[in-house]
């Protein structure tokens, strides 16, 4: 391996760790099976980290990010479609890992004390990012919604998000991805008035 300043090989762990998660998921992430995978030693990763869950939870916070990226979408995506988006209404295959992340993220909360933390923050980056299309939508009057509101609607738009996605885990007969997409826009239009 070349040589890397401490802050370029920390990131290069992330990097690596977060390729393995979206292939194997966040709760199959060890040391070791990173160090194997990637060519790092053992040590290494310890350097770096605190512990597995210090890993874990900075590997879930950047894929988060990545997964909220409103640049993957078409330049001329509207603001009902990077909501629709956000709201992993439109999950396509390629999203499907990030899917599965956030889920291995939710059964890690009540195990590791550090990682509900984690979760709630990532919870608050999900809101800041749809609060934000809110507003561009509220700016182009393509929203009819009071600004005081805007923080309980994205808060209320990620709970049935959440929710749906929860009642699809447990194989609940009717709750498929068309049962999903049309819960969604009719809370965006009921929301949003329209």
């Amino acid at each position: 391996m070349a040589y890397l300043s401490k802050s370029e090989r920390k990131q290069q762990i992330i990097d690596s760790a977060k390729k393995f998660v979206l292939s194997e998921g966040l709760n199959t992430l060890t040391v070791r099976k990173l160090a194997e995978k990637a060519e790092f030693s053992v040590g290494q990763v310890h350097h770096h980290f605190d512990s597995i869950h210090d890993l874990k939870s900075q590997v879930f916070l950047a894929l988060v990010h990545e997964n909220l990226n409103l640049n993957r979408l078409p330049d001329n995506a509207t603001t009902k479609e990077k909501l629709i988006y956000l709201l992993g209404s439109e999950a396509t295959t390629s999203e499907t890992p990030y899917i599965r992340v956030w889920n291995d993220a939710e059964s890690n909360v009540y195990s590791h004390p550090t990682f509900k933390q984690v979760y709630a923050q990532a919870i608050k980056i999900w809101q800041n990012s749809i609060i934000d299309v809110l507003r561009i939508g509220l700016e182009k009057k393509e929203f009819i919604i009071q600004l005081d509101r805007i923080n309980e609607i994205a808060l209320r738009l990620i709970s049935l998000a959440v929710g749906l996605e929860f009642l699809s885990n447990l194989e609940v007969e009717g709750v498929q991805f068309e049962f999903f997409h049309h819960q969604i826009i009719l809370a965006i239009q009921q929301e949003l008035g329209i």
